[in-house]
């Protein structure tokens, strides 16, 4: 299929070759600098990773800091947008003492204001010099109307304890061993982008076995440096639940450590992923739907401290409309100034649903009829979905059911959740009934309330499927949104079940434009104004040969555009 025939079911033709120009610094002139006057991303001897803000609802921003272990801070935190804390704070100020542990503050900013600004001072008790970060900026989530777009972006699947050791490709290099354990590698790599835009790791040195870590932040700094986006999600995938790739990563067999060591590994996991984004975290929120390699499934032993240390340090929305109390999934309304029930006015906003499709498997599914969203998480589903907004997006990891084979499609005593599969068309053939997958009837219901798309993980690839009309002229789609990883999975494209959904990966190597779907390495970003909705698909990384994406296409470039 050529370039510009991409999808049979595109309602407009892709675009390439954008030319966006990769530059880096912050966006509305400010600059990513590496000197003295505020270390990058964040200031580590102050800090175990830079702030984090989350809206949990329209009008409540938490900001969460993190003190470095071992120090005793005093912070002051100057908001403007209004008198975020209470009728005893001054001027928008407030300090805090002696902070050494987790700081957690729930902001009630002023729904007029379209932008917040904060900014922290801090110093070591002991001594009388405050230091401060940059002024940080934080769109409101109202500030999405008939004027102005709103702009999410998706990335899932970056796989870093792929970067563990192998069999073949063993890190020797100490240090590097400990900055890939602690998360702190990124961060590396993304300096090393800063002071040089063309570096790649050497072939025959030592980072060159860490290109996950590379492709992944060559990824963060460019959706800092020309995105501004509204939020982020990440469709899961990430760090902690890899129990296979420990030892690789220096840490005991997953099946000979002591609940001690969990909670030790499940905390420095944990705090990794805050440090890995960093750069973002201080102002845009960050989302995620739990993946299979998380640590949440319901089927992992460290599930518990999992959980545990991700409500701690990645705090997510709970409660409220029936949302999780353990936060694996939730709801909230962009754009609709609902401060109660968080259902929305009907007709306006827009609604991101968070599903957790791993945590309700008490074993890993043999079957696809296996695969639950759990009575009381579909029950909640059900009624959230209940009054109509402008838009409404489903996000999990993957489909509940998927094709009946495992990771690869060899592997048939597992159902690993992977394909575009659900309707019961979809599955006619491959199960005896149909209607046992949960997916179909999810699917259905997703019809009837009228959702715009089901966005998805897991597959690595970027691709929109037309799931079926859901009325007034429009459709439901199910979008796979890529991957921001260095490896390209040319095992997977060529099984059959794989080339009967997703069709033909064209060239891998990216010799030509001819491909059904599109590898890594990018993100998906989704886009909604006046005139509607669309996802485009962008290149994030170099990492030729190992993908089918066009090779004279540059990080920034748009691969793929889709009207929904």
């Amino acid at each position: 299929m050529k370039r510009r025939e991409f999808l049979k079911t595109a309602a407009v033709p892709i675009l390439l070759g954008s030319g966006i120009n990769v530059k880096h610094g912050f966006c509305e002139g400010k600059s990513l600098a590496l000197d003295n006057e505020y270390p990058f991303p964040y200031d580590d001897a102050h800090f175990e990773a830079g702030e984090r803000v989350v809206y949990t609802s329209p009008l409540r921003l938490h900001l969460n800091i993190l003190p470095k272990e071992g120090k005793k801070l005093d912070i002051k935190i100057s908001f403007s947008g209004g008198n975020p804390f209470d009728s005893t704070t001054t001027n928008g100020t407030r300090t805090f003492y002696g902070v050494e542990d987790n700081l957690d503050l729930c902001f009630v900013p002023d729904p007029s204001v379209s932008l917040f600004k904060y900014r922290l001072e801090y110093k070591e008790i002991q001594n009388t010099r405050w230091l401060s970060t940059p002024e940080r900026r934080v769109k409101s989530m109202l500030s999405f109307n008939d004027e102005k777009e709103f702009n999410a972006i998706l990335i899932g699947d970056d796989h870093t304890p792929d970067d563990a050791d192998s069999d073949t490709s063993i890190l020797e290099d100490q240090k590097l061993r400990e900055l890939r354990l602690n998360g702190d590698y990124v961060g590396m790599f993304m300096k090393k982008l800063l002071a040089d835009p063309q570096y790649f790791p050497d072939p025959s040195g030592e980072e060159w076995k860490l290109l996950n870590g590379f492709t992944l932040a060559s990824t963060l700094l460019q959706i800092h440096n020309i995105e501004k986006p509204d939020l982020i999600i990440h469709l899961g995938d990430h760090r902690g639940g890899f129990g296979h790739k420990w030892p690789g990563l220096g840490l005991k067999n997953q099946h000979n450590v002591t609940d001690d060591e969990l909670a030790e590994y499940m905390k420095i996991f944990r705090i990794g992923t805050r440090k890995i984004f960093s750069i973002l975290s201080p102002e845009i929120p960050i989302y995620w739907a739990l993946g299979n390699h998380d640590g949440e499934a319901g089927y992992h032993h460290f599930l518990n401290w999992a959980t545990f240390y991700r409500k701690k340090y990645f705090k997510l929305p709970g409660f409220g409309t029936g949302n999780s109390p353990e936060e694996n999934y939730y709801s909230l309304i962009w754009g609709c100034p609902d401060t109660t029930a968080q259902e929305g006015r009907e007709g306006t906003g827009i609604k991101l649903v968070f599903c957790d499709s791993e945590r309700y498997n008490l074993s890993l599914p043999r079957k696809p009829k296996d695969w639950t969203l759990g009575e009381t998480q579909r029950r909640w589903l059900e009624k959230i979905l209940d009054n109509p907004t402008a838009y409404t997006f489903i996000f999990f990891h993957h489909v509940l059911g998927g094709w009946p084979a495992g990771t690869h499609e060899s592997i048939t005593d597992t159902a690993y959740g992977r394909g575009p599969l659900f309707t019961s068309l979809d599955y006619k053939g491959l199960v005896s009934n149909p209607e046992s997958i949960e997916q179909v009837g999810l699917t259905r219901l997703f019809k009837n309330k009228n959702v715009d798309a089901v966005i998805y993980g897991h597959d690595h690839i970027f691709n929109v499927h037309a799931i079926g009309n859901i009325g007034n002229g429009k459709t439901l789609y199910g979008i796979c949104s890529g991957s921001p990883k260095y490896n390209g999975e040319i095992q997977w494209y060529k099984g059959d079940l794989w080339k009967s959904f997703y069709g033909e990966y064209g060239d891998y190597g990216g010799n030509s434009s001819e491909a059904d779907f599109w590898g890594p390495a990018g993100y998906t970003r989704l886009t909604i104004g006046k005139n509607g909705a669309r996802v485009d698909y962008v290149r994030s990384a170099h990492n030729h040969p190992k993908t089918n994406i066009p090779y004279d296409l540059q990080p920034g470039d748009i691969i793929a555009s889709f009207i929904l």
